[in-house]
């Protein structure tokens, strides 16, 4: 009986010891999308867990979360904004004043969470179409005045820059610097050069399994030995 007890003991000590490992502070920082500046009492709330914390009066954050929870982000006089949590590195998390028109450039692009770019994208493309609807008759004409038109010109070159930001994060999420340490010694400038020569296209990642891509890594740090 009380090798039995052990045995339980130490079975729930092991289950516990592996939901702390797996719960971890996600930490990060909330700033305006355009300025930078640093956003105090922001609300932050894991979805999976309901927990909520707010930031410091440096916009900074720290909450228990796991590799792919939800974190809603509330401030007033801002957009609420969904973060998805993919690793544990800290977060720079930007949110949009309430009704502010956001003039896109590069910068301003790559602070967009993923929930932002997606809305961006959407609204490009409507901007960006090529056709309207007829109001003498049914069906679609093409209209030449919004094909050549400065603003269907800068939307549709919109639409390439957040969509070209999108294939961007989806190279950088499975393409991940913990990947590369797991297969190859690699680290530090040796690393970072790695990662820039042998960083994989966004229609390989989209179209290659786990194990095909740790193949490819594998493969490519034979050929970065070689080249060195």
């Amino acid at each position: 009986m009380k090798i039995l007890q052990t045995i339980l003991s130490c079975l729930l000590i092991t289950l516990m010891g592996g939901h702390l490992v797996a719960q971890e502070k996600t930490k990060g920082i909330i700033m305006e999308l355009v300025s930078g500046e640093k956003i105090e009492a922001a609300q932050i709330q894991n979805l999976r867990t309901k927990a909520e914390v707010k930031t410091n009066g440096d916009g900074s954050f720290a909450i228990d979360a796991n590799i792919n929870d939800h974190l809603l982000i509330k401030a007033v006089g801002y957009e609420q904004d969904t973060v998805f949590i993919y690793d544990t590195s800290l977060r720079r998390i930007y949110l949009n004043r309430m009704n502010n028109v956001i003039e896109l450039s590069e910068v301003v692009v790559e602070r967009m969470t993923d929930s932002r770019l997606a809305a961006e994208i959407q609204r490009e493309k409507t901007l960006g179409k090529y056709s309207d609807a007829s109001q003498n008759r049914g069906g679609v004409r093409i209209s030449p005045s919004r094909i050549f038109s400065k603003e269907g010109k800068q939307a549709r070159s919109n639409y390439k820059l957040l969509v070209d930001e999108r294939e961007k994060r989806a190279v950088d999420r499975k393409f991940t610097e913990n990947l590369i340490k797991e297969l190859t010694p690699l680290n530090g400038s040796d690393l970072a050069l790695f990662k820039e020569r042998f960083r994989p296209s966004y229609k390989f990642i989209q179209n290659s399994s786990q194990e095909t891509l740790k193949v490819y890594i594998m493969d490519s740090y034979k050929k970065f030995n070689e080249k060195k």
